[in-house]
């Protein structure tokens, strides 16, 4: 009986409680309506990285300056020469089809890279399309005796050795470039040391590129490699084209601030306009409309991306052989802009030791 009575008495105490406390409430949580441009705010925190930052743009102006044997840059200078910049920019379109200023593409590049990319070919077919081109043979004869392919004391002097002891692969990091080094050359005069920085860091920028189209792995590393180069080219092109225009207006002395200006400016355009005329794939084409556009590289397509990287890695790999940077600020600059840590440190690593190979 006194546990019903227990019972019913706990029970009008709990309504007592209730009336005078009420039931006990939690706050609910404050949610923010998230907006379309607040995902879109969002994911360029996160994920977007400008094209170009200070940084990177010392990094360019600086190797310009090395490229061109300068104590310093005077852009002041380039006022007074606007319309040799403004032939320039008239003539690019036209130009394409002269060949002083745009090379044809190599006859041998196409076969001998469907040779490399073709598993059914043979060592004995690689060497037959060599032996067509005797300085592309002479080419792989010398890294082959390089330090870094030899091991045994002796020279290698056959092609077919060579060929084995290089692999596909390193036929094709030296293929496109032992073909087009002949096209970096340019009239001895002014500037002589543009042409020969240039090629260096044309070896770099290729290198680079096919590197980082390795790791990623849905870009080709051959074709990388290419742009790379042909994005060098472009400098090598609008060099001479830049020259060329100053004939027109003998009052004016060639100025290297006015030809580097025409490069940064028109390289992109110019890199676009040779793989249009050497009949590149439509990817080729889109990856250099993507640096002229200044895209961010994570908004780049893969091979875009690889000729980003790629060029920027050269330039690094230019500065820091000379002392400019050290290994740990470039790579730094690198993964700033969106690389991998470890495609940052290979493709580094792989620049800076081009010109070794």
């Amino acid at each position: 009986m006194w546990i019903a009575v227990l019972v019913v008495l706990i029970a009008v105490l709990a309504a007592v409680m209730f009336k005078v406390l009420g039931p006990v409430r939690t706050a609910p949580a404050v949610v923010p309506e998230t907006t379309d441009d607040d995902l879109a705010a969002t994911q360029i925190i996160i994920h977007e990285v400008p094209f170009e930052t200070p940084e990177i743009e010392n990094v360019t102006q600086e190797c310009y300056r090395l490229a061109f044997g300068l104590p310093v840059l005077e852009p002041a200078s380039i006022a007074d020469h606007a319309v040799v910049l403004d032939a320039v920019v008239k003539s690019l379109d036209e130009s394409v089809h002269e060949r002083d200023y745009f090379p044809r593409r190599p006859m041998l590049l196409p076969k001998l890279l469907q040779t490399l990319n073709d598993d059914q070919s043979t060592r004995d077919d690689l060497v037959r399309v060599l032996l067509e081109d005797p300085t592309l043979a002479g080419a792989v004869l010398q890294r082959a005796n390089s330090a870094y392919y030899r091991l045994s004391p002796e020279p290698i002097e056959s092609l077919a050795r060579a060929v084995l002891l290089l692999g596909t692969d390193g036929l094709r990091s030296l293929t496109a470039a032992a073909i087009l080094q002949p096209v970096f050359r340019a009239p001895r005069g002014s500037f002589e040391t543009f042409p020969e920085f240039t090629w260096e860091q044309a070896e770099r920028t290729a290198i680079a590129a096919e590197v980082h189209a390795r790791s990623i792995g849905d870009a080709e590393p051959i074709v990388a490699q290419l742009l790379g180069l042909l994005s060098m080219l472009a400098n090598i092109v609008l060099f001479r084209l830049t020259l060329d225009k100053y004939r027109d207006f003998p009052k004016l002395t060639p100025r290297a601030e006015v030809i580097i200006e025409a490069i940064r400016t028109q390289r992109a355009c110019t890199s676009s306009l040779i793989a249009q005329a050497w009949k590149l794939s439509d990817l080729s084409i889109t990856a250099f409309t993507e640096q002229q556009q200044k895209l961010s590289p994570t908004q780049m397509s893969s091979l875009g991306r690889a000729v980003y990287f790629g060029d920027l890695t050269g330039a690094l790999a230019m500065l820091t052989a000379r002392h400019h940077y050290s290994k740990s600020q470039a790579q730094a600059i690198l993964t700033a802009q969106g690389a991998e840590v470890e495609t940052a440190r290979a493709m580094w690593l792989a620049a800076a030791s081009a010109t070794q190979a």
